[in-house]
C-alpha cells in the first residue's frame, strides 16, 4: 500500500498536557491514580484530536504515550486483550479500530469505557482528500495526487479503489457502524466543536457533560465550561480547519448524488439525512 502516514507530534506545553507530563500531571497520577479507562474510536478524519483534547482537558484524563492505533497496530500489540490490559486508570487510548464483533466483552471485562466519535462522512471525505494530497508521506498520497482536479479526487474518495486498497466511503462506514450499538457514548463532530466550528454552545456543553458521565469522569459545570472554551484549538498535529458542512461547498450535484447512491443506507445509520 505504499508509503505509510506518520504524524509528527510537536514538543510543546498541550504535548506535555496531553500526555500528562507536566509537574501537576504526573503528581495526579500519584494523589488521584483512580481515574477513569477510556478506549476511543473514530472514523479516521471525524475530529479524533478534538476528542482527545476534551478529555485530556479534564485534570483526571491523560493520554496513553502510545499512536492511534488502527488494525496492524493491534495485531503487533496483542489484540484487544493485552491491549486494553496495559491501559491504566486515567488513561485514554485513541483508535481507529473497525468493529468486531468479539471487542464488547474483552471492553467490559477491562472496565474500559468506550466512546464511539462520528462526522458527517461527506466532511470526512473532504477531509481525506485533503489531508492525503497534503502530506506526500501518506500511504494514499500518490493515489489522490494523480488524480489531479479535486472533484475527482472526491470521486476517488466516494469510490475507493479496491486494487490498490483504498475502501469506498460505504464500506468504511460498514466496518465502523457495530460501535454505534457498542459504545458507552456516541458523540458526534458537529456537537462537540462548538461555536467555533460552525456549532451550537449550548449542544456543546451538554455533549462534554455527557461525555464525562458516560466515562466515570467527574465533573460540575465549571470544569465542564472551561473545557468548552479551550476546545477548538488548532494545536492538534492535524487540525486544518475544524468546521462543519465543508462538503456544501466543494460536491457538486453529480457527486452528491453519488454519495447518496452508493453510501446513502450508511450514511443514514450514521444518523445523518443522505
Amino acid at each position: 500500500m505504499g508509503r505509510r502516514s506518520s504524524v509528527r507530534v510537536p514538543l510543546n506545553l498541550w504535548t506535555l498536557e496531553r500526555f500528562g507530563l507536566t509537574p501537576s500531571g504526573l503528581r495526579r497520577r500519584v494523589v488521584n491514580p483512580g481515574g477513569p479507562r477510556v478506549l476511543c474510536v473514530s472514523v479516521p478524519k471525524s475530529g479524533t484530536h478534538l476528542l482527545e483534547r476534551a478529555l485530556c482537558l479534564h485534570p483526571q484524563i491523560y493520554r496513553k504515550l502510545v499512536p492511534t492505533v488502527t488494525l496492524p497496530d493491534l495485531r503487533k500489540r496483542g489484540g484487544m486483550d493485552r491491549l486494553l490490559g496495559r491501559v491504566r486508570p486515567g488513561q485514554v487510548l485513541m483508535t481507529h479500530l473497525r468493529f468486531d464483533p468479539e471487542y464488547p466483552d474483552v471492553i467490559e471485562r477491562h472496565g474500559v469505557a468506550p466512546v464511539f466519535l462520528i462526522r458527517d462522512p461527506r466532511d470526512v471525505i473532504v477531509s481525506q482528500v485533503r489531508y492525503a494530497v497534503g502530506r506526500e508521506d501518506h500511504w494514499a498520497h500518490d493515489l489522490f495526487a494523480e488524480r489531479g482536479e479535486f472533484q475527482e479526487q472526491l470521486r476517488l474518495a466516494i469510490t475507493g479503489d479496491r486494487e490498490r486498497g483504498l475502501r469506498s466511503l460505504g464500506e468504511r462506514l460498514a466496518v465502523y457502524e457495530g460501535w454505534l450499538d457498542a459504545a458507552a457514548l456516541v458523540v458526534r463532530f458537529e456537537d462537540l466543536v462548538g461555536p467555533e466550528g460552525g456549532g451550537d454552545r449550548r449542544r456543546q456543553i451538554e455533549i462534554v457533560t455527557d461525555l464525562f458521565r458516560a466515562i466515570g469522569a467527574d465533573s460540575d459545570d465549571e470544569l465542564v465550561q472551561t473545557t468548552c472554551s479551550e476546545l477548538f484549538s488548532p494545536k492538534s498535529p492535524t487540525f486544518r480547519k475544524g468546521t462543519i458542512g465543508q462538503w456544501r461547498e466543494v460536491l457538486d450535484d453529480e457527486l452528491t448524488a453519488l454519495v447518496r447512491d452508493l453510501a446513502g443506507p450508511g450514511i443514514e445509520r450514521f444518523g445523518y439525512e443522505p
